[in-house]
């Protein structure tokens, strides 16, 4: 007997034992970390958006043959790494953040990482077939592609469905989906019109799939045939891209082109620029009142040529750090500066602050509000106060119920929240639907806007918390979604953000500042196309009607797959009890 460690019988043991063992689970570990820190690359900053389509392919692998139970703490491990470094701006707030954040964000793809296993495992090989043995199973050859198509759609329907839940549920946090490594690719993200910023990422989820499928079944081939099945469910997702593609460029050429009843504003945006200053101190509240005086003056010279002069003057979200009525000198000093700019320009103005309001309701008496107020010849006209507030931020969710967690997880102050969404109207034919900070990354709020008959989209924002990280390109990125679910124009203006103008096809018009992507204390004219009555978009009707879908493709399939282990074990059963009798 040939004993020699070349042996056929040696290196089928050491394959056995690599196999089964401790080895094989730390290499899977560390591949499913590093694949989920690399995956991350996929979202604006770095902008690897390619790496998406192909990125989750390691992790498939890996985790398509294990039990259900590891392949959710190998996929919580991914989506661990995948969190952290997608997140990881959140260490400028504190730097423990995104560590203990991740634990949490993991969750979200390990439960798809979960159901992979199953799904594939009882509906690719029949229960006949699976109750012959291991051997049979391994030696089965006659696949199905209605069943690997079928596998396909649902875990991509799948990894749609709990990007939804990661939106909504503690509030949501729908930053940073697949989807949204597209936003440059604009040829991609036009069925949004339709799918929301889902149907991007069910795309992405379904070449990801379709792509292991084929590349999984290769070192298992015995003859050119075995990859019949996978390689039909990969013809299928390149189809899915090619009719994206297609219809993508489609409607981008057409909303290019579009005409109709459409007005053109031109609106100044002040950038100031300015770094975090919530408790600045007078010396710093001064520089900010100062420094958006004076950026508002420069456009100043504009206001006696008829071409050029401008509609609308917008200043960013909070960058002066004083409530505007409170009973205060700083803010008495930002009042008398905005009144005395409001007369210069004559006209609306649109200022971004914190706003105070009496409530008997109230511990203290007053509420505070996350504001944006449009300002005529000096006098409050309309507001908009912040729906959709940050919790930790700007609220401690149950900290009137338990105040010692607002000592203890507060900054120090509870927003409170706006009563609704509804336009704000510089002219009659202006209508703002308003989104104040990350509300633009929540497509029900612009959805909301667009229901009310708003025809153009305002962002006012505030991102210096995050001076030397990622998150302002990533918070862009994230926004520019809405425009195409909704078909509405944007205008976005930033401190140490961009202040841009963005099309209904989510393409970038024009840009305040020499350098794109470069934040400079900046104030300019930026001109944009608004239609006077834009008609509602299926996604702006319907919503989530896609997600609904999804789930329901995902219960089919998953239902199935059941029924096929509870055939298996209710024959296994029966066998076993004629066995032993």
């Amino acid at each position: 007997m040939d004993i020699s460690e070349k042996s056929p019988q040696n290196q089928a043991a050491k394959r056995l034992a690599f196999t089964s063992g401790h080895l094989r689970t730390v290499l899977e570990c560390l591949i499913c970390a590093a694949s989920g820190a690399l995956y991350s690359t996929i979202f604006a900053g770095v902008s690897w958006y390619a790496l998406a389509w192909v990125g989750l392919i390691p992790l498939i692998l890996i985790i398509t043959r294990c039990s259900v139970r590891k392949a959710f703490w190998l996929t919580w491990l991914w989506g661990y790494f995948w969190s952290l470094f997608s997140f990881m701006w959140l260490r400028e707030i504190v730097f423990i953040i995104p560590f203990v954040f991740s634990f949490l964000l993991g969750v979200f793809p390990a439960f798809w990482g979960m159901a992979l296993p199953f799904i594939y495992k009882w509906i690719i090989v029949p229960p006949d077939i699976r109750l012959k043995g291991a051997e049979a199973v391994q030696a089965y050859r006659n696949r199905n592609p209605f069943k690997e198509l079928a596998c396909c759609l649902a875990l991509a329907s799948l990894w749609c469905v709990t990007e939804w839940v990661r939106s909504w549920i503690l509030t949501g946090l729908p930053w940073n989906l697949v989807g949204s490594s597209q936003w440059s690719v604009l040829s991609v993200i036009q069925i949004c019109e339709y799918t929301g910023i889902y149907g991007i990422s069910f795309v992405v989820l379904t070449v990801n799939l379709a792509l292991a499928g084929v590349i999984g079944e290769i070192p298992r081939m015995k003859n050119k045939k075995d990859l019949h099945a996978p390689f039909c469910t990969l013809l299928f997702a390149l189809a899915l891209v090619y009719c994206c593609v297609m219809f993508g460029v489609k409607r981008y050429v057409r909303w290019e082109q579009k005409s109709g009843e459409f007005k053109t504003f031109r609106v100044g945006v002040v950038q100031p620029d300015l770094s975090q200053r919530r408790s600045g101190g007078t010396e710093r509240t001064l520089e900010a009142i100062d420094v958006c005086v004076k950026l508002s003056e420069e456009l100043l010279r504009f206001q006696n040529d008829p071409a050029a002069k401008m509609d609308l003057l917008v200043w960013p979200e909070t960058a002066v750090p004083v409530a505007f009525n409170a009973d205060y000198f700083l803010s008495e000093r930002f009042r008398n500066e905005v009144a005395r700019i409001s007369r210069a320009v004559q006209v609306p103005m649109l200022i971004g602050t914190l706003y105070l309001k009496a409530s008997e309701t109230a511990r203290d008496g007053v509420e505070l509000y996350n504001s944006a107020m449009l300002v005529r010849n000096a006098k409050l006209e309309d507001i908009y106060s912040k729906v959709h507030i940050v919790p930790f931020g700007e609220y401690v969710p149950f900290g009137d119920t338990f105040p010692w967690l607002n000592k203890m997880l507060g900054m120090g102050r509870n927003l409170t929240r706006g009563s609704g969404f509804l336009p704000v109207k510089p002219y009659e034919d202006l209508r703002l639907g308003i989104s104040i900070c990350y509300e633009d990354i929540f497509a029900y709020i612009s959805r909301a806007h667009a229901l009310k008959r708003a025809n153009a989209l305002l962002v006012v924002t505030n991102d210096a918390w995050y001076p030397t990280s990622y998150e302002p390109y990533q918070h862009f990125a994230n926004s520019v979604f809405r425009t195409v679910e909704t078909r509405l124009p944007m205008l976005r203006c930033g401190n140490s953000n961009y202040s841009v103008v963005v099309g209904p096809n989510g393409k970038l018009q024009s840009i305040a500042g020499k350098t794109p992507g470069k934040f400079e204390r900046v104030s300019q004219i930026l001109e944009f196309r608004c239609p006077l009555d834009p008609e509602p978009t299926f996604y702006t009707r319907y919503g989530n009607l896609f997600i609904g879908i999804c789930a329901g493709v995902f219960l089919l399939i998953f239902l199935w797959s059941i029924l096929n282990w509870r055939t298996y074990k209710a024959t296994f059963l029966e066998m076993f009890d004629i066995k032993r009798g």
